[in-house]
């Protein structure tokens, strides 16, 4: 079994979460976040948390916690099954199509008992258009699309690891900043990617979208990656990994490959956003936001980069921290959507 398969079934069970996994055995990316030693969870339902990416694909690690949304991927041609949208968001096979699972098992392993479900906006040539990714968040906060039946799993969190490639790269498209603000003003929270050009995060939609916890890209140092983007749209940092050092994700049917990204930052966010709304289901967007960024342990040296406007956010995601924060702080909160759960302080994080 591989290193994130292990790590993963180690700590999987029905109705429970329970870190107790040696650190020799923690893939650096994990390490560096910090997650905590031991928790214990008595949520009613599992947190969704929804996948605007590539599609589902059959995953061993992944069995019984993926579950398919919808493809809103619109071109025919694009989508490869000759039908534009549909209700069946399976990846594409070869191309991209690995990029989604990548992503649910970086959720996964942060939350394995999150519920994942996959939005398809990313075709086979790697691409998604305003309009597809636009439907795809709305549909996957619950809100409603022309068209498109009504999703029947909300997500309280969704993970948006793309860039738009058919917008100007000079701000949030304004559709999308709409988009935006309909589904944090509906309670869900959006982590997205900051990008990897190596510029500012602002110029991209959706990492420059107001509203968005945009996530830029650390090395094993807890650095800045060379090619993360940086800037005021960065809320914070967390692994994505280098040509020396990636990341360990999952792919589909089986096995792991090393990939490198902010496409792997956003997930670890997202998996822990998922953590701290399992803790505290009635936190508003803006005080999960509130948290992470209270909780984010200092860059190395005091700054993500030696140039001191490539600045990367509050500092590198602690899950651990945050998970104790959300038990002790005061904070904007909304309606309750499941039962909490408890950290156990007597086993330490």
């Amino acid at each position: 079994m591989n290193k994130l398969s292990s790590w993963a079934a180690g700590v999987t069970a029905a109705g429970l979460i329970a870190w107790a996994v040696s650190p020799a055995e923690v893939p650096w990316n994990l390490s560096q976040i910090d997650l905590p030693s031991a928790l214990v969870s008595v949520a009613a339902r599992p947190t969704v948390v929804a996948i605007l990416d590539t599609g589902l694909s059959a995953q061993p690690v992944l069995q019984g916690v993926q579950r398919a949304g919808y493809d809103f991927v619109t071109n025919p041609r694009d989508a490869g099954d000759h039908s534009g949208r549909d209700p069946d968001p399976t990846a594409s096979i070869g191309g991209v199509g690995f990029h989604g699972t990548a992503v649910a098992g970086l959720i996964h392993s942060v939350n394995p008992q999150a519920t994942l479900v996959h939005v398809r906006v990313i075709g086979r040539a790697n691409t998604t258009t305003l309009k597809d990714a636009r439907d795809g968040l709305r549909w996957a906060a619950g809100l409603p699309v022309p068209g498109v039946p009504r999703n029947p799993l909300p997500a309280r969190v969704i993970n948006a690891s793309f860039v738009l490639r058919d917008v100007a790269r000079t701000g949030c498209a304004p559709a999308m900043q709409r988009a935006v603000d309909e589904v944090v003003a509906h309670g869900t929270v959006i982590v997205a990617s900051a990008g990897n050009q190596g510029a500012p995060a602002v110029r991209n939609t959706p990492a420059g979208c107001r509203g968005v916890i945009a996530v830029a890209a650390t090395d094993p140092q807890g650095r800045r990656t060379r090619y993360s983007n940086w800037g005021s749209a960065v809320a914070l940092a967390a692994p994505g990994g280098t040509a020396a050092e990636g990341i360990d994700t999952l792919r589909p049917s089986g096995g792991q490959t090393e990939l490198t990204g902010t496409s792997l930052s956003a997930p670890l966010v997202a998996g822990a956003v998922s953590l701290l709304l399992t803790a505290r289901p009635n936190l508003t967007p803006a005080a999960v936001r509130t948290l992470l960024l209270r909780s984010a342990r200092p860059f190395a040296g005091g700054q993500c980069d030696r140039v001191i406007q490539y600045t990367c956010g509050a500092g590198v995601l602690d899950v651990a921290a945050a998970l104790q924060a959300a038990q002790r702080e005061l904070l904007p909160v909304g309606r309750a959507h499941s039962a909490p759960f408890t950290l156990r302080s007597d086993q330490g994080t």
